[in-house]
């Protein structure tokens, strides 16, 4: 269960001596397709493969703008074949674009071409400029989608597009690997002017080649403005260049008990750490776990919500803590409040939405489960109780990183209180949970406290463990034949798992239900669950059962019965990332 991430960290600095050789050509020139390029040979495609990534080429520059300062270049060229029906997705593709009230990224250019092979002869396709669609996602994304012409078994499909970017920031990450096709080649290379440096994080169990070098280049950076002449200024500087190149990469595939398949496929992504010019003082991007907190409690829509006081509260929590007799008392009734009646529209964010006050998530009863959970704070906060948020990375989301305090690597906030000298974490977005507890979505390694003095926590998936008893009583009765009585206390989080299907179905179902899972005939009756309401505690499942066996001499019984592992969910005969047990279990 432990995490075996192969991870490695380095600072991309300005002057770089180069090492390995120099960087190979690209492998293929866009727009340049021969029959024989339509025959594939690679070691990573076989009768599975449904299609393929022949070659995918990325290059991300640095470079002067007509703005004053420098923008960020990002080509892609991708070129694919369809190998049969089932590989049809790889003609559907989306462009992800960033934007906020600072600026947006721009598609600058987008070229794509369909290739069929037609008695020997090349037919090209081009893709028509009115079939690219951009669609608005929220405030600060949108896609650009296209679907590629004459799409048939055995074409290949080509396109590049260049996207110009201010985002200094948002220096774009690679995968040399995906869930879908192989890729046969991938090239991903990286231009930094002296005045940047980068951190950069690659992971994966791929054997990438890498070699870099260094040149003089000078820069170009205009500045217009209405009513004043155009301003010119010129740069000379070193800039690295590093390529990473890596062959004939199979598809990753998901196997069981895996977290999210993000933290396993090969990729490098990259931070911002630093900006410094000739003659200024450097800018430090990345800063401190300290810088990154007290940053944070200054945003209004975050931090800064509890620095004030909401009268329109007092009502409520004096109501909710009037007779309680200690903080933990009054800690647990405003979680139950707050977890009983208000919906989390999805279970993820951080900070509160524009145009959205804590008000407005209190009178609505919901919000997303950051702002349920900053609700909480809030409310525990006004009790007089010290509660502080928690930046995590649930295992859907990927591994947070432990050194960094990289903001966009978590996608959660939960609360944090001490009582009685015990730091208790809670989580009020998820319905029938018990106070202290949380899922395990959850424990998925480093969680970052922001108070004053801000905290690095650990949430391991092997602090929990699920224990399970089960007993089955056995009676052979000449009168009423075989009988027996079962009864199964599941581990807690089991528990919530059947809770949360009573929900939605009645103890007839469940019974039901229980009964398809025998292999021979079966009548329960007197079914009960205990401890449905209490939260705080696992459930116990107890029924009576009569068998109906056709009064035959011999009968053959599994003591589980339905309770044991009847499939080995490790049948692959080679897996190459850990296994990530949501818990340890008994």
């Amino acid at each position: 269960m432990k995490k075996f991430l192969c991870l490695k960290i380095a600072l991309l600095i300005s002057i770089l001596p180069a090492r390995l050789s120099a960087q190979e050509k690209t492998m293929i020139k866009f727009g340049k397709i021969e029959a024989a390029d339509f025959q594939v040979s690679s070691p990573v495609v076989d009768s599975s493969t449904n299609a393929v990534i022949l070659a995918d080429i990325g290059n991300s520059k640095i470079d002067g703008n007509n703005k004053g300062f420098f923008s960020l270049i990002y080509t892609q060229t991708r070129r694919v074949k369809i190998l049969n029906k089932k590989g049809m997705d790889a003609a559907d593709v989306s462009i992800v674009l960033y934007s906020s009230p600072s600026g947006e990224e721009k598609l600058i250019s987008c070229k794509a071409f369909t290739y069929n092979l037609e008695n020997g002869e090349v037919k090209r396709t081009r893709l028509e400029s009115q079939h690219i669609f951009r669609e608005k996602v929220n405030k600060n994304f949108s896609v650009t989608k296209f679907t590629f012409p004459n799409v048939k078994e055995g074409s290949i499909l080509e396109y590049t597009y260049i996207i110009e970017s201010d985002f200094l920031s948002h220096l774009r990450p690679w995968e040399f690997q995906g869930t879908s096709w192989p890729r046969v080649y991938s090239q991903y290379s990286v231009q930094i002017p002296e005045y940047f440096s980068y951190i950069f994080l690659a992971q994966g169990y791929l054997n990438i080649e890498n070699t870099s070098k260094h040149s003089i280049k000078n820069y170009s950076v205009t500045t217009a403005s209405s009513g004043q002449a155009t301003k010119f200024y010129s740069l000379s500087g070193y800039e690295v260049e590093n390529t990473w190149v890596a062959r004939d990469v199979p598809t990753l595939r998901e196997e069981p008990y895996t977290s999210t398949m993000d933290n396993h496929i090969s990729k490098i992504d990259f931070q911002l750490k630093q900006m410094k010019f000739p003659e200024g003082a450097p800018h430090d991007y990345m800063g401190s776990w300290e810088k990154a907190a007290d940053e944070l409690l200054k945003r209004e829509d975050f931090g800064a919500l509890f620095s004030r006081t909401y009268n329109w509260l007092n009502d409520d929590i004096n109501r909710l803590v009037g007779n309680a007799a200690s903080n933990t008392e009054k800690a647990r009734n405003i979680y139950a409040f707050v977890r009983d009646n208000f919906t989390a529209t999805y279970h993820a964010g951080i900070y509160v939405n524009d145009n959205t006050s804590l008000r407005d998530i209190f009178n609505k009863r919901s919000g997303h489960a950051g702002e349920i959970n900053l609700l909480l704070i809030t409310m525990l906060r006004q009790a007089g109780i010290n509660a502080h948020p928690v930046l995590i990375s649930t295992r859907e989301h990927g591994w947070a990183h432990s050194e960094y305090p990289l903001m966009t690597k978590y996608n959660l906030a939960i609360c944090n209180v001490e009582l009685e000298g015990q730091q208790v974490y809670l989580d009020a977005s998820e319905p029938r949970m018990g106070f202290g507890r949380l899922s395990p979505s959850c424990y998925n390694g480093p969680g970052f406290v922001i108070k004053a003095k801000p905290e690095n926590v650990a949430f391991d998936s092997d602090s929990l463990q699920e224990n399970k008893m089960t007993l089955l009583f056995l009676v052979n009765d000449e009168k009423k034949g075989t009988t027996g009585t079962f009864s199964t206390k599941p581990g807690y989080y089991e528990s919530t798992i059947l809770r949360n299907k009573l929900v939605k179905s009645s103890l007839e179902d469940l019974t039901k239900e229980t009964v398809k899972r025998y292999s021979f005939p079966l009548n329960i009756t007197h079914t009960q669950v205990d401890s449905l309401n209490k939260y705080d505690y696992p459930v116990e499942l107890k029924y009576k059962m009569q068998f109906d066996f056709d009064d035959q001499d011999i009968v053959y019984l599994n003591p589980m019965f339905a309770e044991a592992t009847t499939k080995n969910p490790f049948s692959s005969a080679e897996r190459r990332y850990p296994v990530e047990m949501p818990f340890k279990i008994s």
